[in-house]
C-alpha cells in the first residue's frame, strides 16, 4: 500500500510540474504570417531573460548580448525571422521578411522564463 501511495504522489508531481508550462507562460503558442511578412507583438504573463530562434533540425541563433546582463535589449535574427525584447519584460516583437520561396516556412522562438522556456511556433505561409 505504501508503494502505491508513493507511486501516486510521484505521478501527480510529474503532472503538476508539466502543467506549470502548459499555458506557455501566457505567450501565444503559434504565430502566423502571410507571405508578405510583417510585424506582430506577443505578450505573456511572465518576463523573459533570454531569447533565441531555432529550426526543427536544431540549428539556432541566440541573442548577441546573452552573456551581458547589463544589456537590456535582446535582438536575435535567424534566416527570415527576427525577434526583439527588452530583458525581464513580457513582450516580444516578431518580424518576418517577405516569403518569396513559394514554400511554407516554420521557425521557433524560445524565451527563457524561470529556467524553462516559452515556445512560440512561427509559421509563414507561401
Amino acid at each position: 500500500m505504501k508503494r502505491i501511495v508513493l507511486l501516486a504522489i510521484a505521478v501527480l508531481s510529474i503532472f503538476g510540474i508539466q502543467s506549470c508550462n502548459k499555458d506557455n507562460f501566457g505567450y501565444e503558442k503559434v504565430v502566423e504570417f502571410t507571405a508578405d511578412g510583417g510585424t506582430q507583438t506577443v505578450t505573456g504573463t511572465e518576463p523573459i531573460y533570454e531569447l533565441s530562434i531555432a529550426n526543427y533540425n536544431g540549428e539556432d541563433e541566440y541573442d548577441d548580448d546573452e552573456l551581458d546582463e547589463n544589456e537590456s535589449v535582446m535582438t536575435v535574427k535567424f534566416r527570415w525571422l527576427s525577434a526583439v525584447a527588452t530583458r525581464h519584460t513580457k513582450t516580444i516583437v516578431i518580424t518576418a521578411e517577405p516569403n518569396t520561396t513559394g514554400k511554407r516556412r516554420v521557425l521557433y522562438i524560445y524565451g527563457d522564463v524561470n529556467n524553462r522556456a516559452a515556445s512560440i511556433k512561427v509559421i509563414q505561409n507561401k
